[in-house]
Protein backbone atom coordinates (compact mmCIF):
# COMPACT_ATOMS: atom_id res chain seq x y z
CA UNK A 1 0.00 0.00 0.00
CA UNK A 2 1.17 3.82 -0.82
CA UNK A 3 0.36 5.07 3.30
CA UNK A 4 0.43 8.64 3.48
CA UNK A 5 1.61 9.57 7.23
CA UNK A 6 0.57 12.74 8.17
CA UNK A 7 1.73 15.05 11.38
CA UNK A 8 1.79 18.73 12.68
CA UNK A 9 5.57 18.46 13.48
CA UNK A 10 8.90 16.18 12.59
CA UNK A 11 12.09 15.87 14.20
CA UNK A 12 13.82 18.28 15.35
CA UNK A 13 10.70 19.10 16.93
CA UNK A 14 10.33 16.51 20.01
CA UNK A 15 7.22 14.77 20.97
CA UNK A 16 5.51 11.77 21.53
CA UNK A 17 3.92 12.17 17.77
CA UNK A 18 6.93 12.66 15.93
CA UNK A 19 8.88 9.80 17.74
CA UNK A 20 5.76 7.35 17.29
CA UNK A 21 5.58 8.96 13.24
CA UNK A 22 9.41 8.25 12.75
CA UNK A 23 8.57 4.35 14.02
CA UNK A 24 5.84 3.66 12.14
CA UNK A 25 7.17 5.32 8.99
CA UNK A 26 10.53 2.82 9.21
CA UNK A 27 8.30 -0.17 10.29
CA UNK A 28 5.46 -0.09 7.37
CA UNK A 29 8.56 0.61 5.01
CA UNK A 30 9.90 -2.58 6.42
CA UNK A 31 6.97 -4.42 5.68
CA UNK A 32 6.70 -3.50 2.78
CA UNK A 33 4.60 -0.62 1.92
CA UNK A 34 4.99 2.86 0.54
CA UNK A 35 5.32 6.13 2.96
CA UNK A 36 4.77 9.57 1.93
CA UNK A 37 5.35 11.41 5.39
CA UNK A 38 3.02 15.08 5.12
CA UNK A 39 4.05 17.60 7.70
CA UNK A 40 4.83 21.44 8.42
CA UNK A 41 8.05 23.39 7.24
CA UNK A 42 8.61 23.21 11.11
CA UNK A 43 10.72 23.54 12.61
CA UNK A 44 13.46 25.77 10.82
CA UNK A 45 16.44 23.05 11.37
CA UNK A 46 14.15 20.25 9.38
CA UNK A 47 15.04 18.09 6.55
CA UNK A 48 14.07 19.67 2.82
CA UNK A 49 10.45 18.76 1.19
CA UNK A 50 10.89 16.17 -1.25
CA UNK A 51 8.69 12.95 -2.68
CA UNK A 52 8.37 10.90 0.38
CA UNK A 53 8.69 13.66 3.04
CA UNK A 54 6.28 16.46 1.92
CA UNK A 55 6.83 19.98 4.24
CA UNK A 56 3.88 22.44 3.89
CA UNK A 57 4.80 26.26 5.04
CA UNK A 58 2.87 27.17 8.18
CA UNK A 59 2.70 30.06 10.90
CA UNK A 60 3.78 28.62 14.35
CA UNK A 61 3.09 31.52 17.02
CA UNK A 62 0.37 29.41 18.88
CA UNK A 63 2.97 27.04 20.11
CA UNK A 64 5.50 29.84 20.76
CA UNK A 65 2.78 32.26 22.59
CA UNK A 66 0.31 29.80 24.16
CA UNK A 67 1.97 25.95 23.78
CA UNK A 68 -0.79 25.01 21.63
CA UNK A 69 -0.08 22.73 19.18
CA UNK A 70 -1.65 23.94 16.08
CA UNK A 71 0.52 25.29 12.90
CA UNK A 72 -1.49 27.37 10.75
CA UNK A 73 -1.19 25.87 7.05
CA UNK A 74 -0.12 28.37 4.53
CA UNK A 75 -3.93 28.02 2.08
CA UNK A 76 -1.64 28.26 -1.15
CA UNK A 77 -0.49 25.00 -0.22
CA UNK A 78 -3.71 22.98 -0.13
CA UNK A 79 -3.51 21.78 -3.93
CA UNK A 80 -0.30 19.90 -3.04
CA UNK A 81 -2.32 18.59 0.10
CA UNK A 82 -4.61 17.15 -2.00
CA UNK A 83 -2.96 15.72 -4.53
CA UNK A 84 -0.74 13.82 -2.16
CA UNK A 85 -4.24 12.50 -0.63
CA UNK A 86 -5.15 11.62 -4.06
CA UNK A 87 -1.78 9.62 -4.66
CA UNK A 88 -2.14 7.14 -1.73
CA UNK A 89 -4.32 4.22 -0.78
CA UNK A 90 -4.81 5.74 3.29
CA UNK A 91 -4.23 8.33 5.26
CA UNK A 92 -3.42 8.04 8.71
CA UNK A 93 -3.51 11.18 10.54
CA UNK A 94 -1.87 12.33 13.79
CA UNK A 95 -3.67 14.89 15.96
CA UNK A 96 -7.27 16.15 16.23
CA UNK A 97 -6.64 19.39 17.02
CA UNK A 98 -6.63 22.27 14.86
CA UNK A 99 -3.70 22.03 12.05
CA UNK A 100 -2.11 20.19 9.27
CA UNK A 101 -3.04 16.80 10.76
CA UNK A 102 -6.67 17.66 11.44
CA UNK A 103 -6.99 19.83 7.77
CA UNK A 104 -5.84 16.70 6.07
CA UNK A 105 -8.05 14.48 7.63
CA UNK A 106 -10.94 16.23 7.40
CA UNK A 107 -10.26 16.76 3.21
CA UNK A 108 -9.70 13.57 3.23
CA UNK A 109 -12.44 12.14 4.18
CA UNK A 110 -14.14 14.69 1.82
CA UNK A 111 -12.55 13.17 -1.31
CA UNK A 112 -14.07 9.48 0.32
CA UNK A 113 -10.17 8.44 0.72
CA UNK A 114 -9.52 5.44 4.35
CA UNK A 115 -8.68 7.58 7.10
CA UNK A 116 -7.09 6.70 10.27
CA UNK A 117 -6.50 9.12 13.14
CA UNK A 118 -4.55 8.77 16.52
CA UNK A 119 -5.56 11.19 19.14
CA UNK A 120 -2.15 10.69 21.37
CA UNK A 121 -3.39 13.09 24.15
CA UNK A 122 -6.45 14.11 25.72
CA UNK A 123 -7.74 17.74 26.40
CA UNK A 124 -4.85 19.49 27.40
CA UNK A 125 -5.41 22.12 30.70
CA UNK A 126 -5.52 25.69 29.92
CA UNK A 127 -5.75 28.47 32.38
CA UNK A 128 -8.25 30.12 30.44
CA UNK A 129 -11.52 28.45 30.40
CA UNK A 130 -12.86 29.48 27.26
CA UNK A 131 -10.10 27.84 25.69
CA UNK A 132 -10.48 24.65 27.07
CA UNK A 133 -14.20 24.61 26.40
CA UNK A 134 -13.50 25.87 22.98
CA UNK A 135 -10.73 22.85 22.83
CA UNK A 136 -12.79 20.14 23.99
CA UNK A 137 -15.86 21.21 21.37
CA UNK A 138 -13.24 20.87 18.87
CA UNK A 139 -12.00 18.00 19.47
CA UNK A 140 -15.24 16.21 20.26
CA UNK A 141 -17.28 17.45 16.75
CA UNK A 142 -13.87 16.25 14.62
CA UNK A 143 -14.01 12.97 16.41
CA UNK A 144 -17.84 12.23 15.94
CA UNK A 145 -18.05 13.78 12.43
CA UNK A 146 -15.09 11.58 11.30
CA UNK A 147 -16.94 8.07 12.88
CA UNK A 148 -20.09 8.92 11.03
CA UNK A 149 -17.83 9.23 7.71
CA UNK A 150 -16.21 5.94 7.59
CA UNK A 151 -12.95 7.01 9.48
CA UNK A 152 -11.27 4.80 12.22
CA UNK A 153 -10.00 6.35 15.15
CA UNK A 154 -7.53 5.18 17.50
CA UNK A 155 -5.43 5.76 20.49
CA UNK A 156 -2.23 5.33 22.34
CA UNK A 157 -4.09 5.45 25.84
CA UNK A 158 -7.03 3.78 27.79
CA UNK A 159 -7.18 6.99 29.39
CA UNK A 160 -7.54 9.35 26.31
CA UNK A 161 -9.89 6.72 24.94
CA UNK A 162 -12.32 6.83 27.95
CA UNK A 163 -12.22 10.81 27.74
CA UNK A 164 -13.59 10.63 24.00
CA UNK A 165 -15.90 7.18 25.08
CA UNK A 166 -17.57 9.77 26.94
CA UNK A 167 -17.26 13.24 26.34
CA UNK A 168 -17.72 12.67 21.84
CA UNK A 169 -20.11 10.07 22.78
CA UNK A 170 -18.48 7.24 20.82
CA UNK A 171 -19.76 3.80 21.35
CA UNK A 172 -16.10 1.89 22.55
CA UNK A 173 -16.60 -0.55 19.49
CA UNK A 174 -15.59 2.58 17.11
CA UNK A 175 -12.13 3.10 18.73
CA UNK A 176 -9.44 0.94 18.74
CA UNK A 177 -5.93 0.70 20.88
CA UNK A 178 -2.47 1.74 18.86
CA UNK A 179 -0.40 1.80 21.79
CA UNK A 180 2.89 3.32 22.04
CA UNK A 181 5.64 0.98 21.42
CA UNK A 182 9.67 0.81 21.46
CA UNK A 183 12.44 0.58 18.54
CA UNK A 184 14.11 -2.72 19.82
CA UNK A 185 16.95 -1.94 17.20
CA UNK A 186 17.41 1.62 18.97
CA UNK A 187 16.45 1.31 22.88
CA UNK A 188 17.30 -1.98 24.80
CA UNK A 189 19.30 -2.31 27.74
CA UNK A 190 22.65 -0.30 28.94
CA UNK A 191 24.72 -2.84 30.32
CA UNK A 192 27.22 -1.68 33.24
CA UNK A 193 30.50 -1.32 31.24
CA UNK A 194 28.54 1.50 28.42
CA UNK A 195 27.11 3.06 31.62
CA UNK A 196 30.28 4.04 32.75
CA UNK A 197 31.39 4.99 29.28
CA UNK A 198 28.08 7.18 28.88
CA UNK A 199 27.88 8.67 32.08
CA UNK A 200 31.74 9.59 31.63
CA UNK A 201 30.95 11.33 28.35
CA UNK A 202 28.06 13.16 29.52
CA UNK A 203 29.58 13.78 32.44
CA UNK A 204 27.62 12.75 35.08
CA UNK A 205 29.05 12.49 38.38
CA UNK A 206 28.89 9.06 40.65
CA UNK A 207 27.89 10.82 43.96
CA UNK A 208 25.19 12.88 42.97
CA UNK A 209 21.12 11.54 41.35
CA UNK A 210 21.22 12.42 37.95
CA UNK A 211 17.72 12.68 36.69
CA UNK A 212 16.88 13.12 33.18
CA UNK A 213 13.70 14.81 31.37
CA UNK A 214 13.00 14.38 28.08
CA UNK A 215 10.24 16.03 25.42
CA UNK A 216 8.79 19.44 25.04
CA UNK A 217 9.23 22.32 27.02
CA UNK A 218 5.88 22.86 28.00
CA UNK A 219 4.11 23.58 31.30
CA UNK A 220 2.08 20.46 30.58
CA UNK A 221 4.73 18.60 31.05
CA UNK A 222 5.53 19.52 34.51
CA UNK A 223 8.73 22.30 33.84
CA UNK A 224 7.71 24.68 36.43
CA UNK A 225 7.60 21.74 39.20
CA UNK A 226 10.99 20.26 37.83
CA UNK A 227 12.49 24.08 38.22
CA UNK A 228 11.19 23.97 41.99
CA UNK A 229 12.68 20.18 42.33
CA UNK A 230 16.10 21.81 40.71
CA UNK A 231 16.25 24.46 43.01
CA UNK A 232 15.14 22.67 46.23
CA UNK A 233 17.86 20.17 45.29
CA UNK A 234 21.54 21.72 44.25
CA UNK A 235 22.66 18.57 44.92
CA UNK A 236 21.17 16.85 42.27
CA UNK A 237 21.93 17.20 38.07
CA UNK A 238 18.92 17.51 36.11
CA UNK A 239 19.67 17.32 32.52
CA UNK A 240 16.49 18.55 30.15
CA UNK A 241 16.41 17.17 26.71
CA UNK A 242 14.35 19.18 24.09
CA UNK A 243 12.95 22.49 22.97
CA UNK A 244 10.31 24.46 23.37
CA UNK A 245 8.85 28.22 24.62
CA UNK A 246 9.75 27.52 28.03
CA UNK A 247 13.65 28.46 28.43
CA UNK A 248 15.16 26.42 30.96
CA UNK A 249 18.86 27.92 30.60
CA UNK A 250 17.14 31.03 31.66
CA UNK A 251 16.73 29.73 34.76
CA UNK A 252 20.28 30.17 35.92
CA UNK A 253 20.23 26.99 38.06
CA UNK A 254 23.97 25.54 38.09
CA UNK A 255 22.64 21.86 38.28
CA UNK A 256 20.66 22.22 35.32
CA UNK A 257 21.68 21.53 31.84
CA UNK A 258 19.33 21.52 28.42
CA UNK A 259 20.27 19.60 25.97
CA UNK A 260 18.91 20.31 22.41
CA UNK A 261 17.89 18.01 19.69
CA UNK A 262 19.97 14.65 20.12
CA UNK A 263 19.86 10.97 17.36
CA UNK A 264 18.03 8.32 19.16
CA UNK A 265 21.67 6.65 19.56
CA UNK A 266 22.51 9.60 22.16
CA UNK A 267 18.35 9.85 23.71
CA UNK A 268 19.71 6.22 24.42
CA UNK A 269 23.22 7.13 25.86
CA UNK A 270 21.40 9.86 28.11
CA UNK A 271 18.79 7.23 29.45
CA UNK A 272 21.65 4.78 30.10
CA UNK A 273 23.89 7.49 31.52
CA UNK A 274 21.05 8.65 34.13
CA UNK A 275 19.62 7.20 37.60
CA UNK A 276 16.41 8.56 37.18
CA UNK A 277 13.70 9.51 34.73
CA UNK A 278 11.04 12.73 35.44
CA UNK A 279 7.79 13.45 33.89
CA UNK A 280 5.66 14.89 36.11
CA UNK A 281 2.99 15.94 33.25
CA UNK A 282 -0.91 15.96 32.65
CA UNK A 283 -2.97 16.06 29.69
CA UNK A 284 -0.80 13.16 28.38
CA UNK A 285 -1.94 9.91 26.63
CA UNK A 286 0.94 7.66 27.17
CA UNK A 287 4.39 9.69 26.49
CA UNK A 288 6.80 7.18 23.84
CA UNK A 289 9.84 8.20 26.18
CA UNK A 290 8.79 6.47 28.95
CA UNK A 291 8.73 3.29 27.33
CA UNK A 292 12.34 4.39 25.57
CA UNK A 293 13.97 5.36 28.76
CA UNK A 294 12.78 2.00 30.53
CA UNK A 295 13.69 -0.41 27.78
CA UNK A 296 16.98 1.40 28.48
CA UNK A 297 16.77 0.60 32.12
CA UNK A 298 15.63 4.15 33.61
CA UNK A 299 13.40 4.27 36.11
CA UNK A 300 10.56 6.75 35.64
CA UNK A 301 9.03 9.07 37.87
CA UNK A 302 5.56 9.81 36.54
CA UNK A 303 2.27 11.71 37.92
CA UNK A 304 -0.51 9.76 38.59
CA UNK A 305 -2.18 11.43 35.56
CA UNK A 306 0.32 10.19 33.27
CA UNK A 307 0.46 6.80 35.16
CA UNK A 308 -3.56 6.91 34.20
CA UNK A 309 -2.70 6.99 30.57
CA UNK A 310 -1.51 3.02 30.96
CA UNK A 311 -2.83 2.10 34.58
CA UNK A 312 -1.41 -1.45 34.49
CA UNK A 313 1.62 -3.17 36.67
CA UNK A 314 2.02 0.36 38.92
CA UNK A 315 4.89 -1.14 40.62
CA UNK A 316 7.01 -1.03 37.37
CA UNK A 317 6.90 2.83 37.93
CA UNK A 318 7.28 5.24 40.50
CA UNK A 319 4.17 7.25 40.55
CA UNK A 320 3.65 10.24 42.17
CA UNK A 321 0.84 12.92 42.71
CA UNK A 322 2.01 16.33 40.71
CA UNK A 323 2.86 18.51 44.25
CA UNK A 324 6.00 19.53 44.60
CA UNK A 325 6.07 17.88 48.06
CA UNK A 326 5.18 15.19 47.51
CA UNK A 327 7.52 15.18 44.40
CA UNK A 328 10.23 16.22 46.62
CA UNK A 329 9.84 13.99 49.27
CA UNK A 330 10.29 11.36 46.66
CA UNK A 331 13.17 12.20 45.15
CA UNK A 332 14.85 12.74 48.53
CA UNK A 333 14.14 8.82 48.92
CA UNK A 334 15.37 8.16 45.98
CA UNK A 335 18.61 9.89 46.63
CA UNK A 336 18.41 7.89 49.96
CA UNK A 337 18.61 4.95 48.61
CA UNK A 338 20.28 4.98 45.13
CA UNK A 339 21.33 1.36 45.28
CA UNK A 340 17.42 0.83 45.04
CA UNK A 341 17.59 2.41 41.63
CA UNK A 342 20.14 0.39 40.34
CA UNK A 343 18.85 -2.96 40.97
CA UNK A 344 15.52 -1.72 39.38
CA UNK A 345 17.49 -1.63 36.04
CA UNK A 346 17.45 -4.71 34.48
CA UNK A 347 13.79 -5.39 35.86
CA UNK A 348 12.68 -2.09 33.91
CA UNK A 349 13.85 -2.75 30.89
CA UNK A 350 12.63 -6.32 30.85
CA UNK A 351 9.61 -5.09 31.39
CA UNK A 352 9.82 -2.60 28.42
CA UNK A 353 10.79 -5.16 26.48
CA UNK A 354 8.23 -7.91 26.90
CA UNK A 355 5.08 -4.90 27.01
CA UNK A 356 6.02 -2.63 24.13
CA UNK A 357 6.90 -2.96 20.66
CA UNK A 358 6.14 -1.25 17.52
CA UNK A 359 6.23 -3.64 15.46
CA UNK A 360 3.32 -5.47 16.86
CA UNK A 361 1.37 -1.48 16.89
CA UNK A 362 2.52 -1.18 12.88
CA UNK A 363 0.80 -4.50 12.26
CA UNK A 364 -2.30 -3.45 13.99
CA UNK A 365 -2.10 -0.19 11.54
CA UNK A 366 -2.09 -1.96 8.76
CA UNK A 367 -5.17 -4.52 9.50
CA UNK A 368 -7.11 -1.67 9.94
CA UNK A 369 -5.47 -0.07 6.44
CA UNK A 370 -6.32 -3.06 4.65
CA UNK A 371 -10.10 -3.50 6.02
CA UNK A 372 -10.83 0.23 5.31
CA UNK A 373 -9.25 -0.47 1.75
CA UNK A 374 -11.03 -3.44 0.89
CA UNK A 375 -14.65 -1.83 1.65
Amino acid sequence: MRILLVTNYQPPHMGGIEYAAVSLRECWRRLGHEVVWLTTDLPPRAVSSSSDNLRVPAANFLERKWQINTPLVNPCFLPLIGRAIDSCDVVNTHSLAPGLASLTMVLALLKNKPVVATQHIGVIPFANKMLDLVQKKILCSLARWGVKRGMKLTFVGEAVRQWFVRNAGLHQAETIMTPAGIDRKIFNFVGDDERKAFRLKWSLAEDRLNILFVGRFYEKKGLSLIRQLAENFSGMKFTLVGQGPILPATWRLDNVRVVGYVSNAELRELYGAHDLFVMPSVGEGWPAVVPQAMACGLPCLISEETFAGYDRDRDMFVVCPRDRVMLGKTLAAMAADSSGLITRRMKVSEYARTHWDWETTAGIYVELFRKLVAR
